[in-house]
Parts: C-alpha cells; structure tokens; sequence
C-alpha cells in the first residue's frame, strides 16, 4: 500500500510539474512581447519573480519540515493562478512587477514542497532516475509551452489578445490544484520526527559547498536563456525548416538525457556525473555561440548534439544530490536552499542576458560559458580536495 501511494504521488508530481512548465513556457514566450518593453526593463521584471522566490524559499522549507507538505503545495498552486489570472488585466509596468514579485513567492511554496514530496517518496539507490524523470518532465512542458507560445504570438487573432495566454495558463495551474487535492499524498507524516529534535541535526553546509559553483553558474545560464526570445524578435532572426528539425533533435537528447544520467548517478555518484555535465555544456555554449552567425552551426551539429546531450546530466544529479545529504527532517530546508539557489541565479541571469543580449544572440551562450568554465575548475578543485 505505501508503495502504491509512493508510485501515486510520484506520477502527480511529474503530470503537475509538466502541466505548470506548459503554462511557464507559454508566458515566456508572450510576456516580453505582451509588455512592450525594452529587453532590461523586461529582464528586471522577470528577475523580480526569482528574487522573491529566493526570499522566500528557506522560509517555506522551515515550514514544509515542520507542518504538511501537501497543504503548502495546494495554497501554492491556487495562490499563483491568482496571480497569473490578474496579469492578463494589465500591462502596466508596475502593476505587473509587483504581481510577478508575488508570484514568486508562490512557486517557491510550490516548487519546494514537490521537492520535498519527491524526496520523501524516492530512495537513494532510485532517486538519481526519479529526478531525472522529474526534470524530463519540467523539460518537456516547457517544450511544450514554448510551442504553444510561439504560435500563439503567431497567429493574428492572439495578437491583439495575448492576456488570453495568462488566463490559459492561470486555468492550467487551477486544474493541477484541484489535482492535488484529491490525489497527493504525503510519504511521510511530518509529526513523525519533527518532536524529535536530535534528528534535525545533520548538517549540510560543508557537503553541499563544493557542487556551488556549478551549481549557481548553471542557474545563471538558465536565466539568461529566458531572454533568448527577445533577442531572437529583436534581432529579426527567423529560424528555417532545417534549423528547427536539429533544435528539435537537441531538446529530445536533453530531455531523454535527464532519465539516463539519473540513471548513471544512482551507480557511479552523483558529482562525477555532475562534472561530466558540466563539460558537456561548456562545450556547446562555446561552439554554438562561436557559430551562431549565419547558421554556422548546423555545420558542426556532429559536435554539438552529444555536448547537448552531456549537459542534461547537471539537473537531476545536482537534485538527487541535495536530498540525498539532507534526511527527511531537514529535507524541505535543503529543497529550500535550492529554490534560492535557482531562483538568485535566474534573477542574475535574466539581467545579465538583458544587458548582454543587446549585443547579439550569441552573446548570451558566449557569456554563459565564460561563466560555467571558471565555476567548473571550482568545483571539481573542491571535489578532489573532499576525496569525491
């Protein structure tokens, strides 16, 4: 029985993360363009949701360790399609930064609690794969949503309605609220080792401190790829036919990837693959940003697909590894020190892209990797210096 319900949240927590990334991926996509702003002002904005995120998280996690998961999920999900729903009102500047502050603080109470709940219902020798498929599916709504936003800002009837997009995916998180209602369950009763204080002890400072670098540099690249849409319109760039079938083929390999090298991680550890990762990515920024111009790229596509594929080794490893040196009772602490992580990171990006992306597209990957390969000779430095 308790298997079956681990199975049961497991499955939830994959369908909410994919339908949530669908409404993500869409709003991407529109919001720089529904707000006709120049590209840092809409960096700022978007670095407004991260920012509050990171506030917020450690409080949330203190909260998730001492009371009910599940409850702080569904407040999350029902409080951030409020939000969503009340941005498809206005475009107005401040009225949507201070919406989109809050609606930070109700991913980060969320995403840290599904974290969490994963955690509690993954093991160690399975939890490489779990996150992997957590990631697959946080990776593939939003290729989905980025789908879906791009025809939307397509087609001549949503061009003059955009909000429609954020009442879309204000209905999305509704449904997944209402989902998790009725099936999440929690693999652990909080009450069961929160009177017992002696367990809270672990710490995880010093286990943790060496996979940072990496770790904050790979938030801050995926922060500046949110600008990637705007730098795309701004620069007139319209993908061809061939273009779109070998994009299409790098983000099957990542997605795919996740599962693999979660996979790898539950056997061989979760920093060496975290390296290999990291390499992986490293490769690709430089040699897509250095071709970027004029499609130069498809020329080395050889090259750049199993660099590709490396890289989505970094997410489920980094995951897997922060739960697995937590423990139950300080679990939602560490999903908490994640989501500040993330989110400090994306805001950091999203300004960094902002300011670089004005320079050209391949500004923002030739800025990411000069970024990733310091934070890489970092961490593998403290790695060795730890004996992993």
């Amino acid at each position: 029985m308790a298997r079956k319900t681990g199975v049961r949240t497991i499955l939830y927590l994959y369908l909410a993360v994919f339908l949530t990334r669908i409404g993500f991926g869409s709003v991407t996509i529109i919001f720089p363009i529904y707000l006709h702003a120049a590209s840092f002002q809409v960096g700022l904005i978007l670095a407004l949701y991260p920012i509050a995120e990171a506030t917020s998280a450690m409080p949330v996690g203190r909260l998730a360790d001492r009371f009910s998961r599940k409850k702080l999920h569904v407040f999350g999900m029902f409080f951030i399609t409020i939000l969503t729903a009340a941005i498809g009102f206005t475009t107005d500047l401040y009225k949507v930064s201070i919406i989109h502050g809050l609606m930070g603080f109700s991913a980060a109470t969320a995403a840290v609690t599904s974290l969490t709940i994963l955690g509690d219902a993954t093991k160690q020798t399975n939890r490489g794969k779990g996150m992997g498929g957590f990631d697959l599916a946080n990776l593939a709504g939003y290729g989905v949503g980025f789908g879906v936003g791009s025809v939307l800002v397509n087609l001549s009837y949503f061009q003059g309605h955009l909000n429609y997009a954020f009442w879309l995916t204000a209905s999305i998180f509704l449904v997944t609220g209402i989902i998790a209602m009725r099936f999440l369950q929690e693999p652990v009763k909080v009450e069961e080792f929160v009177k017992r204080p002696e367990v809270r002890e672990r710490k995880i400072g010093g286990r943790i401190r060496p996979i940072m670098p990496v770790w904050i540099a790979q938030t801050v690249i995926l922060g500046m790829y949110f600008l990637l849409p705007k730098a795309f319109k701004d620069a007139s760039y319209v993908p061809t036919t061939q273009v779109l079938i070998f994009l299409g083929v790098l983000g099957g390999l990542f997605v795919f990837g996740t599962i693999i090298f979660g996979h790898i991680s539950d056997k061989l550890g979760r920093t060496r693959i975290m390296i290999l990762g990291a390499f992986g990515e490293l490769g690709f920024l430089g040699v897509f940003g250095w071709s970027f111009p004029n499609n130069g790229f498809l020329r080395y596509e050889y090259v750049l697909a199993p660099l590709f594929f490396l890289a989505s080794a970094i997410a489920p490893t980094i995951l897997a590894y922060v739960i697995d040196i937590s423990g139950k009772a300080k679990r939602g602490s560490a999903n908490g020190l994640y989501s500040v992580v993330l989110s400090l990171g994306l805001a950091i990006g999203n300004i960094v892209g902002g300011f670089v992306g004005e320079y050209g597209i391949q500004w923002i990957f030739l800025a990411g990797a000069g970024i990733l390969f310091p934070s890489i000779l970092a961490s593998s430095t403290m790695l060795r210096r730890r004996g992993k």
